[in-house]
Order: structure tokens, then sequence, then C-alpha cells
């Protein structure tokens, strides 16, 4: 049956959602509106295209309004949606070019609104070179700033995923780099010690300053540029400031929504909203995660496509495409080193109130007797009580890259599987790539208290729960 969907956001999820309505089934009537000029932009390969690994910045779009045009969708851009009525089914536009102001109904409407950085107010961020990082809009000047010779040095306030991978770009263009974060380590929220103490060392080792555990009070500046970083540890000099402290939803206009405290809406499996035929997708939405047994915002290029494939798929009818859980699954590449995550870190379960322990295991990722080998490290964190696992990391240092097998590990914190479920996991054994007892499978099984390997210093796992559980004698 065809109907008239109005998509609001034409960003990875919004794309998602129109390309997928249309691929399903063409007779839909499917409208879009984005207040941006552009669409699609992979907002991931900013870093890259600063430091010069990708050439060109028209690379990183995937999409653009004539090829989806060309599937029978309707794209506006440049007109801001400045109302939802969803009591009518109607919505005003305002466009942007014109100020005009339009409305327009819908059958089912999709909400794609994205985030937007987080901007606190600190003293003087008026001065000019203090930049946000999101939009092309965005890269063409970081990519600008990065070839100035003027730029001297360079301020990344944020030490998450995009704080490093921009310290590392300007690093690698000559700059010299002062990384500021609140907390006492980078991507606490990812990764533990373990990881986080080698990969800050790495940093270091780089000329990174790594000012850590400072707030930034004041901006200061001359000529009416910025020139310095004002911490709670000391004053940083700066001729270009980025912040990338987070991001927020944009879900203002969906009033009467259900929302989790930083805005995000609740959705169900299908992305519908406590909003009659209204779903929520991408950045805007909050997913059932399955380590935590609530709703959290994760705001990642993966579920933004997932959740707009499966909105579509429901408004067409198909309801055997749905989104049961999200667990956050990531990966990181900087400084030599090959990172991944998923579910949750050890401390970040711990500060949810989880009873965890944790097996951390560090080895040769093949045979010795093999003509190389090389260093990969595995920490599992799970449930004291019922061993169910709820997070997991992998570091993967050298050529090779082992951080894909944290996959299957994604896959068994959705499915709520156990350390001994997942030391049965049908794995296979070759020389050539991993060893009888690989990394993972040793992991799962000191914390059974079955240790094959030699000890590794930082290990955490008591033993005597886990005889407990399962009646060991």
């Amino acid at each position: 049956m065809a109907q008239k969907i109005v998509v609001i956001g034409v960003n990875h999820a919004g794309t998602s959602v129109i390309r997928t309505l249309l691929a399903q089934n063409r007779e839909n009537r499917v409208i879009a509106f984005d207040r941006n000029d552009n669409i699609s932009f992979l907002g991931c390969g900013i870093a890259l295209t600063v430091s010069g690994v990708v050439k060109d910045p028209e690379s990183l779009f995937y999409a653009d309004v004539p090829a989806l045009e060309g599937m029978g969708a309707s794209v506006y851009m440049n007109h801001d949606v400045i109302k939802v009525d969803g009591d009518r089914k109607l919505i005003t536009v305002k466009n942007l070019g014109t100020g005009e102001e339009l409305t327009e109904t819908y059958d089912k409407l999709v909400y794609a609104g994205g985030s937007w950085p987080i901007d606190p107010p600190i003293k003087n961020k008026e001065l000019e070179n203090i930049d946000i990082c999101k939009l092309y809009q965005h890269a063409q000047s970081l990519i600008e700033k990065a070839n100035d010779p003027a730029i001297k040095s360079v301020a990344v306030i944020g030490a998450g995923y995009i704080g490093i991978e921009l310290a590392e770009a300007y690093h690698e263009k000559g700059k010299r780099v002062t990384l500021i974060d609140r907390l006492e380590r980078v991507v606490p929220r990812y990764f533990d010690r373990e990881f986080t103490d080698r990969l800050q060392t790495d940093m270091r080792d780089n000329g990174i300053e790594l000012v850590l555990g400072a707030d930034v009070t004041e901006y200061r500046g001359n000529g009416g540029k910025v020139s310095s970083v004002v911490t709670t540890e000391g004053e940083f000099p700066a001729d270009l400031v980025i912040q990338c402290i987070g991001f927020k939803p944009n879900t203002e206009l969906l009033e009467g929504a259900d929302k989790i405290p930083n805005g995000a809406v609740k959705v169900n499996e299908y992305m519908e909203t406590s909003l009659p035929d209204i779903y929520a997708v991408g950045d805007s939405a909050a997913i059932y995660h399955s380590a935590t047994g609530r709703h959290e915002n994760v705001a990642l290029a993966t579920n933004a496509v997932k959740t707009g494939v499966v909105a579509a798929s429901r408004i067409n009818g198909m309801d055997a495409v749905k989104l049961d859980s999200v667990v956050g699954t990531n990966g990181i590449c900087v400084f030599g080193n090959k990172l991944s995550s998923t579910g949750l870190s050890e401390d970040a379960a711990r500060q949810l109130g989880l009873k965890v322990h944790s097996s951390y295991f560090r080895d040769n990722d093949r045979p010795e007797f093999m003509d190389s080998y090389e260093k990969v490290s595995v920490k599992l964190v799970y449930e004291e009580e019922t061993l169910r696992l709820v997070g997991a990391q992998i570091g993967s240092y050298g050529k090779e890259n082992h951080t894909e097998s944290i996959y299957y590990l994604a896959l068994a914190i959705q499915k709520g599987m156990t350390l001994p479920e997942i030391a049965m996991t049908d794995v296979y054994f070759l020389p050539h790539f991993n060893k009888p007892f690989n990394f993972i499978l040793t992991a799962v099984l000191k914390a059974l208290g079955l240790n094959y390997a030699v000890p590794v210093e930082g290990t955490n796992w008591k033993e005597n729960s886990v005889k407990e559980a399962y009646s060991y004698n």
C-alpha cells in the first residue's frame, strides 16, 4: 500500500530510511527535509582528511540529492522543520532561502534530527579559530587550518574518539597538539586502563601533550583570535581550538515523546516512539541496550543505518526486520593502537551499579613456532553471579588486525550469553591465524578458573565466585 512518508533529516539515518522505503515499495510518496545544503557526509572521515589520508573530502559523501530523487523521493534542502503537530499529522517547514513557511501532512513521520556538538559556556568562546567538528563545512575549515603555517599549536578539548583522531591528524601535519579532558583517562567509556595506559604512553611518546583531569575555564586571545586555553591545570598555547566534548540529540520538535535524560527519544524494536505514527532513528533515538538493561543513546553511524532500515521496513509492513537491542560496538585506530570494544567497560559497569568481575589476557596472536607473531590483548567484563558477558575490549598491536573478533562478542552480549556458553563457540584453529587456545577463549577459561596460560599482570577475577556458581570442587 502506498503511503505518504515525511522524513526530517537527510543524514546517515534519514538517507537509509529513504533508500529502504523506496527500494521496498516504489509506490511510496517520500518527502524529505533538511536544514543543511548537503547530505550524507561521513563525519568520521574528517580526521583522515585533515591528516591527508583522504585526499578529496568530496569522496566522503556516499549519497546525493539527485540519486535519492532518482529513486522517487522529493528532497528539500535548506528547509528547516520548525514544528511537528502529531495530533493533526502536520509539520511546519521554513524555507531558509526565502523565509517562506509551508505545511506538509503525512501518514507516517520518520524523525532523523541527528545531534549537535555540545557547546559549553566557556569565557571568550566568541574568539576566532574556536571550532567544532560535525559537518562538511566544519571539515573544510579544519582542513584549511591544518595547512595554514600560521597555526602552529592546536588544542583539542575532549579525549573521546573524535578528539584523539584529530589530535593525531594535526600532529601528523606538524602542529604542536594539546589534548584536554576533564576525565582522568582517554576514552574511559569504552576502554579500561589495560588499554588506555598504553594508548596514552604512545600518544605522549609521539609528542601529544595530555592534560587530563582538567576543566577548561577560559579562552584567551590576541587580535580577536584565540591564543591559549586556560584550564584548572594550567594555561596552554593554541592558535586553533577544536571542541569535541560530545553531542546532544536534536529532539526538541518531538514534544511529549518519551525520552531519556539527554533528550534522546525512546523507541521500541521497530523504532516507533510513544507518539502515534512517528518514528525516531539515528542519533535522535534511545534504543534498548542489552548490557545495561535500559534505553541508551548510542550515536554511531552503524546504528544510524540500521535504525533507518528497521523504521522503513516497519512502515512497509516487513515486521521481521527489527532491532531488539544495541551494545555500542566501536573501534579506533590511532598511534599504532588498533582497539575495539563492545558493551560496558569495567569502570562503566561499576558506575552503573553492576557487580562485575573481569578477565584480561595478553598473548601472541599465533604460535611462537611460526615465522612471525604479534601482540594482542582482550578483556572480558562479566556479572559475578550469572557470568553473563556485559563488555569486551580487544587491542591489536602490529600489522595484523584482530579487532573484528569483537563482532561475535557483541552478539554474545546482545543474546545474553554467559562465559561457559561463549567458551563452547565453534571456532577454528590454524597456526597461520591463531593458537589452539586463542586469546578470547583463554580469557574465558581464565575467568572460569581454568588458567591454561601464564598469568598476565593486571588480571582481575575471583575464582571462588565462579566455583560457587557452577559447583566446581
